[in-house]
């Protein structure tokens, strides 16, 4: 099963990338700043995060911009050269990205965790185990593209990692109840929703445009916070 694209949204999907990514080193930009005033280790890996989740958007973006330009003006039949390969420069962007966001999940969960609870070094933990399994099974996904045979296996793996920051936040937030925290509580969700309506994406390609649509407002609502908090 594939994942369904609209003919449409070709090249809108690289521009919210882009456009994600971009938000995304903001919001590493300002956790810096916070982490530089606070050194609390939450703002550290907050702030690794979203750089590890901006490097992996903009990967994808850069990749998916190429990929549509070399489509666009590719006589027909249509022989897309280095991406028809058995393992494309896609699929090397894609299992990056994947391989990133791990990472920063990863990272968003250590900075979520209860302090007796904290486990060293687990986003590199996760790094690591995670291209193991991809170069273990690389050799059965021939003759495919590559990164559709990991597709629903990472948004389901970093659905659930969000979800558990989702589920801290939500604490946070029913113990505060303040704007701030909603805003962090709402980023979460839609980061969730990302992921979520990633799987469901090989049902409806409608499912495909959401989840770009959920990403944008994530990155969003969390730098509304951070401005607030500036400002304040």
């Amino acid at each position: 099963m594939h994942v369904l694209i609209p003919h449409w949204f070709y090249g809108f999907d690289s521009i919210m990338y882009l456009i994600s990514s971009l938000i995304g080193f903001l919001l590493s930009f300002y956790f810096h700043k916070i982490y530089s005033l606070s050194s609390e280790k939450r703002h550290m890996y907050l702030y690794y995060g979203f750089l590890l989740l901006s490097f992996g958007l903009l990967s994808l973006s850069i990749t998916n911009i190429f990929s549509y330009l070399t489509f666009s003006n590719c006589p027909t039949p249509c022989l897309l050269g280095l991406l028809d390969r058995t393992f494309s420069l896609e699929d090397f962007s894609y299992l990056l990205y994947f391989g990133l966001s791990i990472s920063a999940y990863a990272l968003f969960i250590s900075a979520y965790l209860p302090k007796k609870f904290k486990i060293p070094k687990l986003p590199l933990i996760v790094f690591l185990i995670y291209f193991l399994v991809i170069l273990i099974s690389l050799p059965a996904a021939e003759g495919n593209i590559v990164w559709y045979n990991y597709h629903e296996f990472f948004h389901l793996t970093a659905f659930i990692m969000v979800v558990f920051v989702l589920f801290r936040n939500i604490i946070n937030f029913s113990e505060k109840k303040n704007i701030n925290s909603f805003l962090v509580v709402a980023t979460f969700i839609f980061l969730s929703l990302f992921h979520l309506l990633h799987i469901f994406s090989i049902i409806s390609y409608w499912m495909y445009v959401f989840a770009h649509i959920s990403i944008l407002i994530s990155f969003l609502s969390l730098l509304f916070m951070l401005v607030r908090v500036k400002n304040k």
